[in-house]
């Protein structure tokens, strides 16, 4: 069995990566448009690209990473007890919107086809999960800003 603090610090390494990409894609997007004019393929396809593929892994890393935690210290029934904040929503077949709270959340990055990153409030970004047949759910939206206050809350 894994050891919670090791499990603990992998869900924390991999969150970093997730949120520096979240809050630091629209600063670059910035930079890049003020000071490189014309054609940069490269400085794109690192910037944009590859990032988004190391916070796509990230973010799929973490939610396995959250689940092993679950299954040992049964967080799922601690943030039950507590009434933590819904981490985003879901979209349900019928187009209605429920609460995603904590094992909700990590089914659906870990069950999602792709991931959108969606930074039309760069303040508040939000990662939108798109479902493998939609026949369930249609899309569920993670709120960044609850999910750090979720994982600054796990010091184990």
């Amino acid at each position: 069995m894994h050891k919670t603090p090791e499990i603990t610090r992998l869900i924390h390494d991999n969150f970093s990566m997730v949120i520096s990409f979240a809050f630091g894609l629209p600063v670059a997007a910035k930079v890049i448009q003020k000071n490189f004019a014309g054609e940069w393929k490269y400085l794109q396809k690192n910037v944009f690209g590859l990032g988004e593929i190391r916070a796509d892994r990230a973010l799929l890393e973490m939610a396995t990473q959250l689940r092993a935690l679950d299954d040992q210290e049964k967080l799922s029934h601690v943030f039950k007890q507590s009434k933590s904040p819904p981490l985003g929503t879901v979209t349900q077949e019928d187009g209605t919107n429920t609460d995603m709270h904590f094992r909700d959340f990590t089914n659906k990055i870990i069950h999602a086809t792709a991931f959108e990153w969606n930074f039309a409030v760069p303040e508040e970004p939000v990662i939108i999960c798109h479902p493998p047949d939609g026949e369930r759910w249609r899309r569920a939206e993670i709120k960044l800003i609850a999910l750090m206050g979720l994982i600054g809350s796990l010091g184990f």
